[in-house]
């Protein structure tokens, strides 16, 4: 249950407000703090309820609700853990209370305000709050813990929200009964009293501390630390809390449990602990902690990326589940870890260039006396774009030869490119340079695979890359022939060039009608003798049969072999 006007000025004030002097507030109804850290740094605690709102008080549902709080407050000053019997199964709605405790309209510390469903901007549920102070009949102030929202402490007048009525349980605050009116009967005075003092007995032990209280829990902004007892001869009856901070009390806090606030960082936190046996009290105070640290922001859950990672699909960063909130975040995308520039929103349209990339988002927060948040989503999955369709591949054209010109057709696509790339490869490494549609092989291609690969982008689409081969490259040898006669047989001198090119290797077949000599070209010269000849002129033809580099070829020589 939460009043009507409360939700609308929780959402207008800021997380923290104070005055010193309540009562010079203006005649309204005023948020002086809200949640359990903030108003517990302005001195203003909700009594250890902090550490316990989701256990369920006399039955009542737990959580940030009014029911539950007020429960808890009644425990705490001195009434029974069981439900009262006045709260029937079934009413144990806000709106019930009233009617089935009584009140009355006199506000008292430590009595319940109650708002009848709808009064007073409360919801149809009604509503409760625990009266902290009182500094006029029409002027109060109460903390209250208010279903789906938070908890926090209010100033009211009868100007605005003024509770239906104050309920009493534990605050002796009800209004005396009616006088009697018949008159008192006549009675005997009673003997005067025996004015012997009487004998007092010293007490049989002296309570004393065996061991100091300690502390539990990471001391750290925004952790709730735990203090224990210590040992005590004979043992404590009761104790008492006051937690300290750089040896100064806190005020308020007084629980066994301690919720280090904002403005406790830096400060060493002790606790004192009280023990009562048989009217003697000794007080003990545990060993100072360490520093207060910066607090960590749980991440409860990580961003995560909603939407289709399409080319031309906006998709949206759902924010991290955190605790407590930073008061200020900041928001990267990147694509394959990579940051995209200016991607900086909760949304995203994807681009061309994301094709094929997986997305994350990257959330950083801060707030004071923290350390700052740093959350990663899961990658998503590629982002997805259809393909550049072709109508007709491309392809190399020209002889794969030292010297020979090479032109490559992209191919035709649909749609059609908005840009093609080209790059030369020798045995599948960039040629310097080679960018171009057309690329002539030298002398260093010769022997090695050339070939160009072609990159077709449109927008929308996954960029095509393709390669297309031109094969091994070789250069054209040159054969020169000089041919002398003998008798009955020719002396042949062959020379082999290419552009640049040392000839090694490679076979040569010299055949004179059917007389053939083969020899092998282990230099750029090769001298051959043909014998057996006819006399007269006689042709001659020269093969070369080639090699890895150097392409094959032929030619002939005329010789007039002599009787």
């Amino acid at each position: 249950m939460i009043l009507a006007s409360l939700a609308t000025a929780t959402a207008l004030v800021p997380a923290l407000t104070h005055t010193a002097d309540l009562r010079t507030m203006s005649g309204s109804s005023s948020v002086l703090c809200t949640g359990f850290g903030p108003c517990t740094d302005a001195g203003m605690s909700a009594k250890g309820y902090h550490a316990v709102w989701n256990t369920s008080f006399w039955n009542m549902a737990s959580g940030q609700q009014c029911t539950n709080y007020v429960a808890y407050r009644m425990i705490k000053a001195g009434m029974s853990a069981t439900r009262p019997a006045q709260l029937k199964p079934g009413k144990g709605n806000a709106e019930y209370w009233g009617t089935s405790f009584g009140y009355n309209s006199i506000p008292t510390v430590g009595s319940i305000a109650w708002w009848r469903g709808g009064a007073q901007g409360a919801s149809a549920e009604g509503h409760l709050a625990y009266v902290e102070r009182v500094n006029s009949p029409t002027d109060i102030v109460v903390s209250e813990s208010n279903w789906g929202s938070n908890f926090d402490w209010r100033h009211i007048t009868t100007a605005a929200n003024w509770p239906s009525g104050f309920i009493h349980l534990v605050d002796n605050g009800a209004p005396p009964p009616p006088p009697v009116t018949t008159p008192p009967p006549v009675t005997t005075p009673p003997p005067p009293p025996v004015t012997t003092p009487p004998a007092t007995t010293p007490p049989a032990t002296v309570l004393r501390n065996v061991s100091p209280p300690t502390i539990t829990g990471t001391v750290k902004v925004g952790q709730t630390l735990a203090a224990t007892d210590g040992s005590w001869s004979p043992a404590a009856q009761t104790v008492t809390y006051q937690w300290l901070a750089d040896g100064k009390a806190i005020s308020g806090e007084t629980g066994r449990t301690f919720l280090v606030g904002r403005s406790r960082l830096g400060k060493s936190i002790s606790v004192q602990v009280t023990a009562t046996t048989g009217g003697q009290k000794v007080t003990a105070t545990s060993a100072p902690t360490a520093p207060a640290i910066a607090g960590t922001i749980a991440v409860t859950t990580p961003p995560v990326i909603e939407g289709t990672p399409a080319i031309g699909e906006t998709i949206t960063a759902v924010p991290p589940v955190t605790s407590p909130a930073p008061t200020a975040s900041a928001v990267q995308w990147y694509a394959d870890g990579v940051p995209i520039p200016g991607a900086t929103s909760w949304t995203l349209n994807a681009g061309a260039d994301l094709a094929g990339k997986r997305l994350t988002v990257q959330v950083t927060g801060t707030r004071q006396s923290f350390a700052n948040l740093s959350t990663t989503s899961a990658p998503s999955d590629p982002v997805q774009a259809p393909p550049i369709q072709f109508t007709t591949p491309g392809s190399v054209a020209g002889a794969p030869q030292v010297g020979s010109p090479l032109t490559a057709s992209p191919g035709v696509t649909d749609p059609a490119p908005a840009s093609t790339t080209y790059a030369w490869l020798r045995d599948g490494r960039p040629i310097p340079g080679a960018t171009t549609p057309a690329y002539t092989p030298t002398k260093a291609d010769a022997g090695h695979r050339v070939s160009v690969q072609v990159t077709l982008t449109a927008p929308g689409h996954f960029p095509s890359i393709n390669e297309y081969a031109a094969g091994t490259i070789k250069a054209k040898p040159r054969l020169k022939v000089a041919a002398r006669s003998a008798r009955r047989a020719a002396t042949l001198t062959i020379k082999l060039k290419t552009a640049g090119l040392p000839v090694k290797g490679g076979k040569i077949v010299v055949q004179v009608g059917k007389h053939k000599v083969k020899a092998l070209a282990a230099k750029h010269k090769v001298r051959l003798r043909v014998a057996g000849l006819k006399p007269g002129k006689r042709k001659i033809t020269i093969l070369y049969r080639g090699t890895t580099t150097v392409l094959g070829d032929s030619t002939t020589a005329i010789v007039k072999v002599r009787r």
